[in-house]
Protein backbone atom coordinates (compact mmCIF):
# COMPACT_ATOMS: atom_id res chain seq x y z
CA UNK A 1 0.00 0.00 0.00
CA UNK A 2 1.44 3.34 -1.00
CA UNK A 3 0.56 7.04 -0.83
CA UNK A 4 -2.64 8.02 0.99
CA UNK A 5 -4.49 4.72 0.45
CA UNK A 6 -3.76 3.30 3.93
CA UNK A 7 -5.28 6.43 5.49
CA UNK A 8 -8.53 5.84 3.57
CA UNK A 9 -8.85 2.55 5.41
CA UNK A 10 -7.90 3.90 8.87
CA UNK A 11 -11.27 5.61 9.35
CA UNK A 12 -13.02 2.23 9.07
CA UNK A 13 -10.68 0.38 11.42
CA UNK A 14 -13.20 0.00 14.21
CA UNK A 15 -15.77 -1.41 11.86
CA UNK A 16 -13.36 -3.56 9.91
CA UNK A 17 -15.11 -6.62 8.46
CA UNK A 18 -14.17 -9.34 6.01
CA UNK A 19 -15.14 -7.26 2.98
CA UNK A 20 -12.86 -4.43 4.05
CA UNK A 21 -10.03 -6.94 4.54
CA UNK A 22 -10.53 -8.38 1.08
CA UNK A 23 -10.77 -4.91 -0.47
CA UNK A 24 -7.55 -3.88 1.27
CA UNK A 25 -5.83 -7.04 0.03
CA UNK A 26 -6.96 -6.43 -3.57
CA UNK A 27 -5.73 -2.83 -3.48
CA UNK A 28 -2.37 -3.93 -2.11
CA UNK A 29 -1.97 -6.69 -4.74
CA UNK A 30 -2.97 -4.36 -7.58
CA UNK A 31 -0.64 -1.60 -6.37
CA UNK A 32 2.36 -3.88 -6.68
CA UNK A 33 1.33 -6.12 -9.55
CA UNK A 34 4.77 -7.41 -10.57
CA UNK A 35 5.80 -8.31 -7.04
CA UNK A 36 2.45 -9.96 -6.40
CA UNK A 37 2.68 -12.05 -9.58
CA UNK A 38 6.21 -13.24 -8.78
CA UNK A 39 5.02 -14.09 -5.27
CA UNK A 40 2.15 -16.16 -6.68
CA UNK A 41 4.36 -17.98 -9.21
CA UNK A 42 5.04 -20.99 -6.95
CA UNK A 43 1.32 -21.36 -6.24
CA UNK A 44 0.49 -21.01 -9.94
CA UNK A 45 2.97 -23.73 -10.95
CA UNK A 46 1.92 -26.06 -8.13
CA UNK A 47 -1.80 -25.78 -8.82
CA UNK A 48 -1.32 -26.14 -12.58
CA UNK A 49 0.76 -29.27 -11.99
CA UNK A 50 -1.73 -30.85 -9.62
CA UNK A 51 -4.76 -30.26 -11.84
CA UNK A 52 -3.01 -31.24 -15.10
CA UNK A 53 -1.45 -34.42 -13.72
CA UNK A 54 -4.60 -35.52 -11.90
CA UNK A 55 -6.50 -34.82 -15.13
CA UNK A 56 -3.96 -36.89 -17.10
CA UNK A 57 -4.34 -39.75 -14.64
CA UNK A 58 -8.14 -39.56 -14.94
CA UNK A 59 -7.82 -39.48 -18.73
CA UNK A 60 -5.60 -42.58 -18.79
CA UNK A 61 -8.00 -44.34 -16.42
CA UNK A 62 -10.91 -43.42 -18.72
CA UNK A 63 -9.11 -44.69 -21.84
CA UNK A 64 -7.97 -47.94 -20.22
CA UNK A 65 -11.42 -48.54 -18.75
CA UNK A 66 -12.91 -47.99 -22.19
CA UNK A 67 -10.50 -50.55 -23.68
CA UNK A 68 -11.23 -53.15 -20.98
CA UNK A 69 -15.02 -52.73 -21.18
CA UNK A 70 -14.84 -53.37 -24.92
CA UNK A 71 -13.77 -56.92 -24.08
CA UNK A 72 -17.20 -57.65 -22.64
CA UNK A 73 -18.30 -58.61 -19.15
CA UNK A 74 -18.27 -62.34 -20.01
CA UNK A 75 -14.60 -62.46 -21.03
CA UNK A 76 -11.98 -63.86 -18.63
CA UNK A 77 -8.22 -64.19 -19.01
CA UNK A 78 -5.99 -66.79 -17.36
CA UNK A 79 -2.42 -65.71 -16.55
CA UNK A 80 0.49 -67.85 -15.33
CA UNK A 81 1.72 -67.07 -11.82
CA UNK A 82 -0.14 -65.80 -8.76
CA UNK A 83 -0.44 -62.22 -10.02
CA UNK A 84 -3.30 -61.32 -7.66
CA UNK A 85 -3.23 -62.36 -4.01
CA UNK A 86 -6.25 -63.21 -1.88
CA UNK A 87 -6.40 -59.66 -0.47
CA UNK A 88 -6.53 -58.17 -3.97
CA UNK A 89 -2.95 -56.84 -4.10
CA UNK A 90 -1.23 -56.94 -7.49
CA UNK A 91 2.20 -58.46 -8.13
CA UNK A 92 3.09 -58.29 -11.86
CA UNK A 93 6.48 -59.92 -11.22
CA UNK A 94 4.65 -63.18 -10.51
CA UNK A 95 3.91 -63.61 -14.24
CA UNK A 96 7.57 -63.21 -15.26
CA UNK A 97 9.38 -66.39 -16.25
CA UNK A 98 8.35 -69.65 -17.88
CA UNK A 99 4.60 -70.04 -18.30
CA UNK A 100 2.86 -72.86 -16.43
CA UNK A 101 -0.10 -72.86 -18.84
CA UNK A 102 -0.35 -75.87 -21.17
CA UNK A 103 -2.40 -77.24 -24.07
CA UNK A 104 -4.09 -79.57 -21.55
CA UNK A 105 -5.38 -76.48 -19.67
CA UNK A 106 -6.97 -75.19 -22.88
CA UNK A 107 -8.67 -78.56 -23.53
CA UNK A 108 -9.88 -78.82 -19.93
CA UNK A 109 -11.43 -75.33 -19.98
CA UNK A 110 -13.27 -76.08 -23.22
CA UNK A 111 -15.01 -78.94 -21.39
CA UNK A 112 -16.28 -76.78 -18.49
CA UNK A 113 -20.01 -75.90 -18.49
CA UNK A 114 -21.26 -72.45 -19.57
CA UNK A 115 -18.09 -71.72 -21.57
CA UNK A 116 -18.62 -70.92 -25.26
CA UNK A 117 -15.05 -70.24 -26.34
CA UNK A 118 -11.42 -70.70 -25.30
CA UNK A 119 -8.32 -69.47 -27.10
CA UNK A 120 -4.62 -69.74 -26.25
CA UNK A 121 -2.37 -66.73 -26.78
CA UNK A 122 1.32 -67.21 -27.50
CA UNK A 123 4.19 -65.07 -28.72
CA UNK A 124 6.63 -65.49 -31.60
CA UNK A 125 10.05 -63.93 -31.23
CA UNK A 126 10.20 -62.57 -34.78
CA UNK A 127 9.98 -59.26 -36.61
CA UNK A 128 7.93 -59.07 -39.86
CA UNK A 129 10.19 -58.03 -42.76
CA UNK A 130 9.91 -57.45 -46.49
CA UNK A 131 13.31 -57.08 -48.12
CA UNK A 132 15.12 -54.36 -46.16
CA UNK A 133 11.93 -53.02 -44.60
CA UNK A 134 10.86 -54.24 -41.16
CA UNK A 135 7.93 -53.53 -38.83
CA UNK A 136 10.11 -53.35 -35.73
CA UNK A 137 7.33 -52.39 -33.30
CA UNK A 138 5.10 -55.33 -34.20
CA UNK A 139 4.15 -57.98 -31.63
CA UNK A 140 3.57 -61.32 -33.34
CA UNK A 141 0.94 -63.31 -31.46
CA UNK A 142 -0.09 -66.92 -31.95
CA UNK A 143 -3.79 -67.65 -31.51
CA UNK A 144 -6.85 -69.35 -32.95
CA UNK A 145 -9.71 -68.34 -35.30
CA UNK A 146 -11.85 -67.02 -32.41
CA UNK A 147 -9.21 -64.41 -31.43
CA UNK A 148 -11.44 -61.46 -32.38
CA UNK A 149 -14.15 -62.67 -29.99
CA UNK A 150 -11.77 -61.94 -27.12
CA UNK A 151 -9.92 -58.90 -28.43
CA UNK A 152 -13.02 -57.01 -29.52
CA UNK A 153 -11.20 -53.69 -29.88
CA UNK A 154 -9.81 -55.00 -33.20
CA UNK A 155 -11.74 -55.24 -36.44
CA UNK A 156 -10.97 -56.80 -39.79
CA UNK A 157 -10.63 -54.22 -42.57
CA UNK A 158 -9.32 -56.40 -45.38
CA UNK A 159 -9.20 -60.07 -46.37
CA UNK A 160 -10.09 -62.68 -43.75
CA UNK A 161 -8.95 -63.88 -40.37
CA UNK A 162 -7.11 -67.14 -39.75
CA UNK A 163 -9.46 -70.11 -40.22
CA UNK A 164 -9.98 -73.55 -38.70
CA UNK A 165 -8.39 -75.00 -41.85
CA UNK A 166 -5.29 -72.81 -41.28
CA UNK A 167 -5.04 -74.17 -37.73
CA UNK A 168 -5.60 -77.78 -38.79
CA UNK A 169 -3.07 -77.60 -41.65
CA UNK A 170 -0.58 -75.49 -39.66
CA UNK A 171 -0.60 -73.04 -42.56
CA UNK A 172 1.96 -70.25 -42.76
CA UNK A 173 -0.58 -67.45 -42.92
CA UNK A 174 -0.64 -64.18 -41.02
CA UNK A 175 -3.03 -61.34 -40.22
CA UNK A 176 -1.19 -58.03 -39.89
CA UNK A 177 -2.05 -54.69 -38.35
CA UNK A 178 -2.75 -51.70 -40.58
CA UNK A 179 0.39 -49.85 -39.43
CA UNK A 180 2.62 -52.86 -40.00
CA UNK A 181 1.15 -53.23 -43.50
CA UNK A 182 1.79 -49.55 -44.22
CA UNK A 183 5.40 -49.89 -43.03
CA UNK A 184 6.14 -53.02 -45.05
CA UNK A 185 4.17 -51.99 -48.15
CA UNK A 186 4.20 -48.18 -48.30
CA UNK A 187 1.63 -46.71 -50.66
CA UNK A 188 -0.15 -50.03 -51.20
CA UNK A 189 -3.91 -50.15 -50.49
CA UNK A 190 -5.14 -52.47 -47.76
CA UNK A 191 -6.99 -54.73 -50.20
CA UNK A 192 -3.83 -55.12 -52.26
CA UNK A 193 -1.71 -56.08 -49.23
CA UNK A 194 -3.77 -59.28 -48.87
CA UNK A 195 -1.99 -62.08 -50.73
CA UNK A 196 1.50 -60.62 -50.40
CA UNK A 197 4.18 -62.44 -48.43
CA UNK A 198 6.38 -61.38 -45.52
CA UNK A 199 9.26 -62.98 -43.64
CA UNK A 200 9.19 -64.04 -39.99
CA UNK A 201 12.75 -65.09 -39.36
CA UNK A 202 13.56 -67.74 -41.97
CA UNK A 203 9.92 -68.52 -42.69
CA UNK A 204 7.70 -66.99 -45.36
CA UNK A 205 4.09 -66.16 -44.42
CA UNK A 206 1.21 -65.19 -46.68
CA UNK A 207 -0.94 -62.22 -45.57
CA UNK A 208 -4.60 -63.25 -45.46
CA UNK A 209 -6.05 -60.26 -43.63
CA UNK A 210 -5.49 -56.79 -42.18
CA UNK A 211 -6.85 -55.48 -38.86
CA UNK A 212 -7.02 -52.14 -37.05
CA UNK A 213 -8.35 -50.75 -33.80
CA UNK A 214 -12.11 -50.30 -33.92
CA UNK A 215 -11.83 -47.23 -31.63
CA UNK A 216 -9.36 -44.74 -33.08
CA UNK A 217 -9.24 -42.68 -29.90
CA UNK A 218 -8.09 -45.65 -27.84
CA UNK A 219 -5.16 -45.57 -25.45
CA UNK A 220 -3.11 -47.70 -27.84
CA UNK A 221 -3.64 -45.36 -30.75
CA UNK A 222 -2.64 -42.47 -28.46
CA UNK A 223 0.61 -44.29 -27.85
CA UNK A 224 1.34 -44.00 -31.53
CA UNK A 225 -0.09 -47.09 -33.23
CA UNK A 226 -3.66 -47.73 -34.27
CA UNK A 227 -3.16 -51.50 -33.99
CA UNK A 228 -0.59 -51.70 -31.23
CA UNK A 229 1.86 -53.17 -33.79
CA UNK A 230 0.00 -56.50 -33.78
CA UNK A 231 0.16 -59.52 -36.11
CA UNK A 232 -1.49 -62.92 -35.61
CA UNK A 233 -0.50 -66.38 -36.83
CA UNK A 234 -2.18 -69.77 -36.14
CA UNK A 235 -1.10 -71.18 -32.76
CA UNK A 236 -0.48 -74.61 -34.28
CA UNK A 237 1.83 -73.06 -36.88
CA UNK A 238 3.87 -71.24 -34.22
CA UNK A 239 4.09 -74.49 -32.22
CA UNK A 240 5.26 -76.45 -35.28
CA UNK A 241 7.97 -73.89 -36.10
CA UNK A 242 9.14 -73.62 -32.48
CA UNK A 243 8.21 -76.36 -30.03
CA UNK A 244 9.15 -74.03 -27.15
CA UNK A 245 6.26 -71.67 -27.94
CA UNK A 246 4.49 -71.06 -24.66
CA UNK A 247 0.92 -70.10 -23.81
CA UNK A 248 1.28 -66.82 -21.93
CA UNK A 249 -2.49 -66.13 -21.72
CA UNK A 250 -5.71 -68.07 -22.18
CA UNK A 251 -8.87 -66.25 -23.15
CA UNK A 252 -12.16 -67.70 -21.92
CA UNK A 253 -15.63 -66.63 -23.03
CA UNK A 254 -18.60 -67.48 -20.80
CA UNK A 255 -22.14 -67.78 -22.04
CA UNK A 256 -24.19 -64.59 -21.78
CA UNK A 257 -26.44 -65.85 -18.96
CA UNK A 258 -23.61 -67.35 -16.88
CA UNK A 259 -22.32 -65.92 -13.59
CA UNK A 260 -18.76 -64.82 -14.36
CA UNK A 261 -17.73 -65.13 -10.69
CA UNK A 262 -18.87 -68.78 -10.64
CA UNK A 263 -17.02 -69.46 -13.92
CA UNK A 264 -13.88 -67.87 -12.45
CA UNK A 265 -14.01 -70.13 -9.39
CA UNK A 266 -14.57 -73.25 -11.55
CA UNK A 267 -11.57 -72.37 -13.75
CA UNK A 268 -9.37 -71.79 -10.69
CA UNK A 269 -10.39 -75.13 -9.19
CA UNK A 270 -9.77 -76.98 -12.48
CA UNK A 271 -6.33 -75.43 -12.96
CA UNK A 272 -5.35 -76.17 -9.35
CA UNK A 273 -6.42 -79.77 -9.89
CA UNK A 274 -4.37 -80.06 -13.10
CA UNK A 275 -1.26 -78.28 -11.78
CA UNK A 276 -1.35 -79.54 -8.23
CA UNK A 277 -0.71 -75.97 -7.09
CA UNK A 278 -2.41 -72.59 -7.07
CA UNK A 279 -0.01 -71.07 -9.63
CA UNK A 280 -2.33 -69.18 -11.99
CA UNK A 281 -4.54 -66.08 -11.88
CA UNK A 282 -7.96 -65.65 -13.47
CA UNK A 283 -8.94 -62.09 -14.30
CA UNK A 284 -12.46 -60.89 -14.99
CA UNK A 285 -13.28 -57.43 -16.36
CA UNK A 286 -13.95 -56.17 -12.82
CA UNK A 287 -10.59 -57.54 -11.62
CA UNK A 288 -8.74 -55.80 -14.43
CA UNK A 289 -10.49 -52.50 -13.76
CA UNK A 290 -9.79 -52.81 -10.03
CA UNK A 291 -6.07 -53.41 -10.62
CA UNK A 292 -5.83 -50.52 -13.07
CA UNK A 293 -7.72 -48.22 -10.70
CA UNK A 294 -5.43 -49.14 -7.78
CA UNK A 295 -2.25 -48.54 -9.79
CA UNK A 296 -3.40 -45.21 -11.21
CA UNK A 297 -4.69 -44.06 -7.82
CA UNK A 298 -1.27 -44.71 -6.26
CA UNK A 299 0.43 -42.84 -9.11
CA UNK A 300 -2.00 -39.92 -8.75
CA UNK A 301 -1.36 -39.67 -5.00
CA UNK A 302 2.41 -39.66 -5.60
CA UNK A 303 2.00 -36.94 -8.25
CA UNK A 304 -0.09 -34.77 -5.92
CA UNK A 305 2.54 -35.20 -3.20
CA UNK A 306 5.35 -34.11 -5.52
CA UNK A 307 3.34 -31.18 -6.86
CA UNK A 308 2.68 -30.05 -3.30
CA UNK A 309 6.38 -29.20 -3.06
CA UNK A 310 5.82 -26.34 -5.50
CA UNK A 311 2.97 -25.09 -3.31
CA UNK A 312 5.21 -25.17 -0.25
CA UNK A 313 7.84 -23.17 -2.13
CA UNK A 314 5.11 -20.74 -3.18
CA UNK A 315 3.94 -20.53 0.43
CA UNK A 316 7.43 -19.61 1.60
CA UNK A 317 7.46 -16.88 -1.05
CA UNK A 318 4.16 -15.53 0.22
CA UNK A 319 5.41 -15.54 3.81
CA UNK A 320 8.55 -13.62 2.84
CA UNK A 321 6.61 -10.99 0.91
CA UNK A 322 4.06 -10.62 3.71
CA UNK A 323 6.89 -10.07 6.21
CA UNK A 324 8.23 -7.34 3.91
CA UNK A 325 4.71 -5.87 3.67
CA UNK A 326 4.43 -5.80 7.47
CA UNK A 327 7.69 -3.86 7.70
CA UNK A 328 6.68 -1.47 4.91
CA UNK A 329 3.30 -0.76 6.53
CA UNK A 330 4.45 -0.44 10.13
CA UNK A 331 3.23 3.18 10.39
CA UNK A 332 -0.13 2.19 8.92
CA UNK A 333 -0.45 -0.51 11.61
CA UNK A 334 0.44 2.05 14.29
CA UNK A 335 -2.15 4.53 13.01
CA UNK A 336 -4.88 1.90 12.83
CA UNK A 337 -4.17 0.74 16.36
CA UNK A 338 -4.11 4.36 17.56
CA UNK A 339 -7.68 4.88 16.34
CA UNK A 340 -8.95 1.64 17.89
CA UNK A 341 -8.00 -1.32 15.69
CA UNK A 342 -7.58 -4.46 17.80
CA UNK A 343 -5.15 -7.35 17.58
CA UNK A 344 -7.76 -9.33 15.63
CA UNK A 345 -8.46 -6.50 13.16
CA UNK A 346 -4.79 -6.39 12.14
CA UNK A 347 -4.47 -10.19 12.14
CA UNK A 348 -7.49 -10.64 9.88
CA UNK A 349 -6.34 -7.89 7.50
CA UNK A 350 -2.90 -9.38 6.83
CA UNK A 351 -4.09 -13.00 6.91
CA UNK A 352 -6.81 -12.15 4.40
CA UNK A 353 -4.22 -10.55 2.12
CA UNK A 354 -2.12 -13.73 2.25
CA UNK A 355 -5.16 -15.90 1.48
CA UNK A 356 -6.30 -13.67 -1.41
CA UNK A 357 -2.78 -13.73 -2.85
CA UNK A 358 -2.70 -17.52 -2.65
CA UNK A 359 -6.21 -17.97 -4.09
CA UNK A 360 -5.41 -15.61 -6.97
CA UNK A 361 -2.39 -17.79 -7.76
CA UNK A 362 -4.59 -20.86 -7.57
CA UNK A 363 -7.13 -19.36 -9.97
CA UNK A 364 -4.41 -18.56 -12.50
CA UNK A 365 -3.06 -22.11 -12.07
CA UNK A 366 -6.51 -23.56 -12.81
CA UNK A 367 -6.77 -21.46 -15.98
CA UNK A 368 -3.31 -22.59 -17.12
CA UNK A 369 -4.25 -26.24 -16.47
CA UNK A 370 -7.38 -25.86 -18.62
CA UNK A 371 -5.36 -24.40 -21.49
CA UNK A 372 -2.68 -27.10 -21.09
CA UNK A 373 -5.32 -29.84 -21.29
CA UNK A 374 -6.59 -28.44 -24.60
CA UNK A 375 -3.07 -28.21 -26.04
CA UNK A 376 -2.08 -31.72 -24.91
CA UNK A 377 -5.31 -33.16 -26.33
CA UNK A 378 -4.78 -31.51 -29.73
CA UNK A 379 -1.04 -32.14 -30.02
CA UNK A 380 -0.60 -35.58 -28.43
CA UNK A 381 -4.14 -37.03 -28.58
CA UNK A 382 -4.05 -37.75 -24.83
CA UNK A 383 -7.20 -37.34 -22.80
CA UNK A 384 -6.98 -34.98 -19.80
CA UNK A 385 -10.13 -34.98 -17.70
CA UNK A 386 -10.15 -31.95 -15.41
CA UNK A 387 -12.99 -32.55 -12.94
CA UNK A 388 -14.33 -30.51 -10.06
CA UNK A 389 -12.60 -32.76 -7.51
CA UNK A 390 -9.17 -31.83 -8.88
CA UNK A 391 -10.06 -28.13 -8.88
CA UNK A 392 -11.39 -28.45 -5.32
CA UNK A 393 -8.19 -30.18 -4.15
CA UNK A 394 -6.04 -27.47 -5.74
CA UNK A 395 -8.23 -24.71 -4.26
CA UNK A 396 -8.03 -26.21 -0.76
CA UNK A 397 -4.25 -26.52 -1.14
CA UNK A 398 -4.06 -22.85 -2.12
CA UNK A 399 -6.29 -21.84 0.78
CA UNK A 400 -4.21 -23.90 3.19
CA UNK A 401 -0.96 -22.39 1.93
CA UNK A 402 -2.39 -18.87 2.35
CA UNK A 403 -3.48 -19.56 5.94
CA UNK A 404 -0.40 -21.48 7.08
CA UNK A 405 2.25 -19.24 5.57
CA UNK A 406 0.35 -16.01 6.15
CA UNK A 407 -0.29 -16.63 9.84
CA UNK A 408 3.20 -15.79 11.13
CA UNK A 409 3.44 -12.40 9.33
CA UNK A 410 -0.14 -11.58 10.39
CA UNK A 411 0.61 -12.33 14.04
CA UNK A 412 3.80 -10.29 13.82
CA UNK A 413 1.83 -7.32 12.46
CA UNK A 414 -0.94 -7.69 15.05
CA UNK A 415 1.53 -7.77 17.95
CA UNK A 416 3.24 -4.49 17.05
CA UNK A 417 3.16 -1.82 19.71
CA UNK A 418 1.23 1.22 18.38
CA UNK A 419 3.70 3.76 19.88
CA UNK A 420 6.77 2.00 18.43
CA UNK A 421 4.94 1.56 15.14
CA UNK A 422 4.12 5.28 14.89
CA UNK A 423 7.76 6.14 15.54
CA UNK A 424 8.98 3.79 12.82
CA UNK A 425 10.70 5.52 9.91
Amino acid sequence: MEGTRPFLIIITSNGMNLWHSVRTALISIWTKKTRSFLTMLGIIIGVAQIITLIGLGNGIKHDVTSEVTQLGTNILFVLPGKVQSANGSFNPAASVGASTLTDADVVAMKQLPNITGVTPLGLMAAVPTVGTKEASGTIVMASEPNFLEFMTMYKLIGGRFISIADTTNKSKVIVVGKDAAATLFPGVAVKDVVGKTIQLGKNEFSIVGVIEMSQTSSLFSSAGSSTGGLAIVPFTTAKALNTNTQIFRIGVKASDNADVKVIKKEIQQKLQQLHGANDTTVFTQDDLLSVIDNILSLITKAIVGLSAISLIVGGIGIMNIMLVAVTERTREIGLRKAVGATFWHILVQFLTESIVLSLFGGAIGVAIAEVASIIVKSKFDLTILVNWQAVLIATLFSLGVGVIFGLAPAIRAAKKDPIDALRYE
